[in-house]
C-alpha cells in the first residue's frame, strides 16, 4: 500500500481503468473472432493487446520497484508504447470488420442469418470497447506519475 501512495491517485486510477478496458477489449475480440460467423482470429491483435497490458503493468509497477532517473524515462516510453499498441490493435480489428458490416447490414445476402447479425452486433460492441480504451490510454498518458525520487 505504501508503494501505491507514492504514485498520484489520478495516474494510478487512470491506468487501472485502462488496463481493465484493455482486458475487456481483448476478451471481446477473442469472443467475436470465435463466433460462428467470423472465425478469423489474427494472432497479431492478441499479441499487441497482451503487450499493451504488459506495458501498462510495467508503467504502474516499475517506478515503485526500481529507483533512478532512467526508470522514469522508460516508464514514459512504455506509456506511449501501450497507447500505440492499443490503437494499432483496434485499427486492425476495425479493418477486419468493415467489409462484413457491408454484407451483414447493407445487403440482402445475410438477410435472416441470426448468427451474422449477432456477430455483427458483438463486433460493434468490441469496436466501442477498443475506442473507449484508445481514449483512456491517451488520456492516462497525460497524468503525472508521481514524485520522482532519484
Amino acid at each position: 500500500m505504501k508503494m501505491i501512495k507514492q504514485q498520484k491517485k489520478g495516474f494510478f486510477i487512470a491506468y487501472v481503468i485502462t488496463a481493465i478496458m484493455a482486458a475487456a477489449s481483448l476478451i471481446t475480440y477473442v469472443l467475436n473472432v470465435s463466433a460462428a460467423y467470423y472465425q478469423d482470429m489474427k494472432i497479431s491483435v492478441v499479441i499487441m493487446m497482451v503487450c499493451a497490458l504488459a506495458c501498462i503493468t510495467a508503467v504502474i509497477l516499475l517506478p515503485l520497484i526500481v529507483k533512478g532517473k532512467m526508470i522514469w524515462i522508460i516508464a514514459d516510453a512504455l506509456r506511449v508504447a501501450a497507447a500505440v499498441l492499443i490503437i494499432r490493435a483496434g485499427a486492425a480489428f476495425i479493418g477486419m470488420r468493415v467489409e462484413s458490416f457491408g454484407y451483414i447490414y447493407g445487403s440482402n445476402l445475410e438477410l435472416g442469418n441470426e448468427a451474422a447479425f449477432s456477430a455483427g452486433a458483438q463486433a460493434i460492441t468490441g469496436i466501442i470497447f477498443f475506442v473507449i480504451t484508445w481514449i483512456l490510454s491517451l488520456a492516462a498518458s497525460f497524468f503525472e506519475m508521481g514524485k520522482k525520487k532519484v
